[in-house]
């Protein structure tokens, strides 16, 4: 398969998975978009760059049954750390092509999040418990985080700020997510 091809059917995988009529209106409102017991999530196609990703990567595509962290302040700090020097290791750009990347000089945000994901677990923290969500930004762009999912709640490590948000406190309404297995991805 080509770059450009490539390309071109993991854009259209993108634009299928975010903008489907369920994924859209899974979170029209908050109370729509907590899920209760009773709810199965829906699995939803993972998107044709995180395959690609993972079939160039496979050791950066690791899960784990552990689906959560304990949170300490050790993990915290951890986090804080990842998150700026990854933050400043790569230039924001936009990809002419959606690839996904491990960390490049300049990227996009998917780009960060897998550069975060992976530096998390060299440190030791297991890989089930670090999920790639798929959002929008406040000014209603389709955009990527890692969620951490630890003890006390989720996380967010996003290349937006540097801090490290519990994900109620960002304001974001996640469309998708990996699941422990970053193949596997379910809506909202």
């Amino acid at each position: 398969m080509t770059t450009k091809f490539a390309a071109f059917v993991t854009g259209l995988a993108m634009a299928v998975t975010l903008f489907t009529p369920g994924s859209a209106t899974a979170n029209t409102n908050a109370r729509a978009s907590v899920r209760t017991e009773m709810q199965a999530p829906r699995t939803v196609v993972t998107p044709l760059a995180m395959q690609y990703f993972c079939a160039k990567h496979r050791s950066e595509c690791a899960s784990s049954r552990r689906t959560q962290v304990t949170m300490s302040a050790e993990l915290l700090t951890s986090l804080k750390q990842v998150t700026v020097q990854v933050n400043r290791a790569i230039r924001p750009k936009r990809d002419a092509a959606d690839s996904w990347d491990l960390n490049p000089s300049s990227g996009d945000c998917e780009d960060y999040v897998l550069s975060k994901r992976s530096a998390l677990i060299r440190s030791g923290v297991t890989p089930g418990a670090l999920r790639i969500a798929y959002t929008h930004t406040g000014w209603g762009e389709p955009h990527a985080v890692l969620v951490v999912k630890t003890s006390e709640g989720d996380l967010v490590l996003d290349n937006l700020n540097n801090a490290v948000k519990s994900l109620r406190s960002t304001g974001y309404s996640i469309r998708s997510m990996s699941g422990a297995n970053p193949l596997r991805w379910t809506a909202g």
